[in-house]
């Protein structure tokens, strides 16, 4: 662990730093079906993105603070991070519930393309929406980009409008205990459309379906210098009843640790 202080420029980190792997990340492909298992096999394993997450919470661990909006988090250096995150994937992921209420847009600013190029072969990363029911927002900008960068990630049952084939390209994923089947869908990612580093946005259900389940390398954590409280405030993870609580909870490792203004950036990557 090392503390380092933000610089007065706005930019916490270098492309240099944030040099996410580019492999992939095996996991077991034992209880997929035969058509899971031809996208991309080494002996018994399949391969999925890198995958890491960026959240914005008060102290007290809140992620909204009234009517589900994010009114006062979220500073300057913090929008700044976000950005410099997404130029240093290939994907942006984010559930549907965030893209009917938030202007989740994974466009980069033109300050940030010329140094993407040097790194990636496409210069905007793509934008992807996890969505069981279907039920996304036709008029949003995020569908502004056109078909080539937006991906949505679909349960088997759902029966979205004609409008969305139209939008973004459209794939349909085994659902159990009313999720979709991650492995299938982290792995098609990886085989069809080469994505070997992958940003998550939230929701706090997204975020906890990955998480619980093992699907996740690192967390970029904002601690905004506030206390909400609450019951009906979301926090930045989800999950029923005890959560993760009544088994082996994850367990993390503080690569570094950077504050500004007594707002903290801290990242961790997931220790197993």
């Amino acid at each position: 662990m090392y503390n380092s202080f933000y610089s007065s420029h706005d930019r916490i980190y270098n492309f240099e730093e944030l040099a996410f792997p580019t492999a992939g990340v095996e996991f077991s492909c034992d209880h997929l079906d035969d058509a899971s298992k031809n996208l991309e096999i080494k002996g018994d394993r399949l391969k999925r993105p890198y995958i890491i997450f960026n959240m914005v919470s008060s102290v007290d661990g809140k992620a909204t603070t009234y009517a589900g909006k994010l009114t006062g988090f979220g500073s300057r250096p913090d929008r700044n991070l976000m950005k410099r995150l997404r130029s240093q994937v290939d994907a942006v992921l984010a559930g549907g519930g965030t893209l009917r209420h938030d202007a989740f847009i994974p466009t980069l600013p033109p300050e940030l393309l010329e140094e993407r190029q040097k790194h990636f072969d496409n210069p905007q990363p793509l934008g992807i929406v996890i969505s069981n029911s279907g039920d996304l927002p036709k008029e949003h900008r995020f569908w502004n980009a056109g078909r080539d960068l937006r991906i949505v990630l679909l349960g088997e049952n759902a029966s979205p409008e004609a409008w969305l084939y139209e939008k973004a390209q459209v794939f349909k994923f085994p659902v159990k205990d009313q999720k979709i089947d991650l492995n299938q869908a982290l792995s098609m990612l990886f085989a069809k459309f080469g994505i070997k580093r992958l940003l998550v946005e939230g929701g706090a259900s997204l975020n906890y379906s990955l998480i619980s389940q093992g699907f996740a390398d690192e967390i970029f954590l904002t601690l905004s210098p506030h206390i909400v409280g609450g019951v009906k405030n979301m926090s930045i993870i989800a999950g029923e009843d005890y959560g993760m609580g009544g088994g082996n909870l994850p367990k993390l490792k503080l690569r570094s640790l950077y504050h500004h203004d007594s707002e903290l950036f801290l990242r961790y990557q997931f220790d197993r």
